[in-house]
């Protein structure tokens, strides 16, 4: 709008200076300069363009007249030519008229600061799209941040539970154990009344450490069921339909069934944040050496280039799938498909 504006200024002063000096008919010779300066405005290839030019400076030797207009010409021969574009200014000279020179140096000025205004423009346009990006590349990785440190904090409280579990073992349940072989020597005495009361005793002691030892083991491990867990969220899950395959039938490490979990929320979130999918499926299978995620939807739109390395969520998973030596993989065909794959005890 700008270089429009400033070449209309400059026609109208063409126009009018030439009518100052000549009494023929000017539309001919301004037709002719608006058609070349506009189509040097609307070629994109600098051959055409430079054809152009030739055929302006052509008219101008053939009809001194075009001179009155090389202002509005010249304004683009410093887009094109910069600092070499005042190897044409000798064109002036071949009708030297003061008001031409003027306006041909206003013209000069005007598509300098023009061009310079057009550069600082594109840069702050190219800082602003970086500063935008990395904003968003901050949100993420903030995001992110947050969920490793809940996860963190999680690990750090089934570890203290361990702890707490390990501790009540070894002091109680080195007491129980020491009593019941007490007990067990007491009843070589020879008193019934006796043994038989120390056969009710010692049958407490036996129950109380049997459900010692198994509340501690359901202490360590039970604190994620894993099938449970991943239910739990695809019940809370609003607007996709989602399908578990769930088939492990062993008992995994409570660190292993938090990564697990981990992947299957960022999974479903990242669907519901990036993808058209209304349908999922979800399988967990347990093969011979490695246990197999696989998950897959069915979306037609899946803006992935936000995630891996462009985005945090798959990033993860590719960490995930090196911390236990396995492999991690994508595509975007018929939906969106991921398989995660974790060796059996092979964590780094």
């Amino acid at each position: 709008m700008r270089r429009f504006i400033e070449k209309l200024i400059i026609i109208v002063l063409s126009l009018y200076f030439s009518y100052l000096d000549s009494e023929i008919d000017l539309v001919f010779y301004l037709l002719i300069s608006l058609i070349i300066s506009m189509s040097l405005d609307l070629f994109a290839f600098k051959k055409i363009r430079y054809v152009l030019y030739f055929l302006f400076i052509v008219l101008i030797f053939y009809d001194n007249i075009f001179l009155y207009y090389f202002p509005l010409i010249l304004y683009n021969m410093y887009i094109d030519f910069k600092k070499t574009f005042f190897l044409f200014l000798p064109l002036l000279f071949m009708n030297l008229n003061i008001l031409i020179v003027v306006l041909s140096f206003i013209s000069i000025y005007l598509s300098i600061s023009t061009d310079r205004l057009n550069e600082i423009l594109i840069q702050n346009r190219s800082v602003r799209d970086k500063l935008k990006e990395d904003t968003l590349f901050l949100r993420k990785y903030n995001e992110q941040l947050k969920v490793d440190e809940e996860k963190n904090i999680q690990i750090a409280l089934l570890e203290e539970r361990n702890r707490i579990a390990r501790e009540l073992h070894d002091s109680i349940g080195h007491t129980i154990s020491s009593s019941i072989i007490q007990l067990k020597a007491l009843k070589l005495i020879k008193n019934g009344n006796l043994v038989r009361g120390l056969d009710t005793l010692g049958e407490n002691l036996s129950s109380g450490m049997d459900n010692i030892r198994s509340n501690l083991y359901d202490l360590r491990n039970e604190s994620i069921d894993l099938e449970y867990n991943i239910n739990e969220i695809i019940d809370e899950t609003i607007g996709l339909n989602i399908n578990l395959t769930y088939n492990i039938d062993c008992d995994l490490d409570y660190k292993l069934k938090y990564d697990i979990l981990a992947a299957v929320k960022e999974a479903i979130n990242n669907t519901l944040k990036h993808s058209s999918a209304d349908s999922m499926d979800i399988k967990i299978l347990n093969q011979p050496k490695f246990y197999s995620i696989i998950i897959n939807d069915n979306g037609t739109i899946y803006d992935y280039k936000k995630d891996s390395d462009d985005g945090i969520g798959l990033y993860s998973m590719d960490e995930m799938a090196k911390k236990y030596k396995g492999i991690f993989n994508y595509r975007f065909e018929d939906g969106f498909r991921l398989h995660l794959t974790l060796m059996k005890g092979n964590k780094i």
